[in-house]
C-alpha cells in the first residue's frame, strides 16, 4: 500500500478513510466518497462501547458494512486485521468452528459490493472508558442530503 504524501497531517479518522478507499480501489471497487459528519458521531459512540457502528436514526441508507477493532495502536493496524487477519484462529470473535460463514466478515464489509451511486462513510478512532483504543467504521449507501467532513476529492491530489 502505498500513502499518501499527506498521510502524517491526516487525522485517525482520515488515515482509516484513507486506507479503506485504498483497499477498495486496489480491487477495482468504487471509492467511498466522503466521511459523513453524522456517520462518524456513530461510530465514535460505537467505539466507546467497542461495539460495531449503525447509522443513526433518520440516516437514509440502502446497504452497509460495519467494522470494529480494539484494543489497536492506529487506523493501519485495525486494518490489517480486518483485512489479512480475520479467519479462524485469528483475534475476530466471531470466526469460529461452529461459525466459520462469520470468518472473513470484516473483510467483506471493508469490500462490500456497494453501487457506490452515492457511498459515504463514518469512522472513529475513540479512547474507550477502559482506557484502550478503538477503531470503527461504518460504510453506506445512501440517498440523503448529508454533511461531510472530509472527501476522497480533497485527498486524491496527495497520491503519487
Amino acid at each position: 500500500m502505498v500513502l499518501p504524501t499527506n498521510w502524517a497531517s491526516l487525522t485517525p479518522t482520515e488515515q482509516l478513510f484513507v486506507t479503506t478507499n485504498l483497499e477498495r480501489t486496489a480491487r477495482g471497487l468504487a471509492p467511498v466518497s466522503a466521511l459523513a459528519t453524522a456517520l462518524d458521531a456513530a461510530a465514535a459512540m460505537a467505539g466507546a462501547a467497542n461495539a460495531d457502528p449503525i447509522p443513526p436514526p433518520g440516516f437514509p441508507w440502502t446497504d452497509l458494512g460495519s467494522n470494529w477493532a480494539g484494543p489497536v495502536g492506529n487506523p493501519l493496524e485495525a486494518m490489517y486485521y480486518w483485512m489479512y487477519d480475520d479467519g479462524f484462529g485469528s483475534s475476530n470473535v466471531d470466526c469460529s468452528l461452529a461459525d466459520l460463514a462469520a470468518c472473513w466478515g470484516h473483510r467483506q464489509n471493508v469490500l462490500a459490493p456497494l453501487a457506490c451511486n452515492l457511498c459515504v462513510m463514518g469512522g472513529a478512532f475513540v479512547t474507550t472508558p477502559e482506557g484502550t483504543i478503538s477503531v470503527t467504521e461504518l460504510i453506506v449507501e445512501t440517498t440523503g442530503p448529508l454533511t461531510t467532513d472530509f472527501t476522497w476529492a480533497q485527498e486524491e491530489p496527495y497520491y503519487p
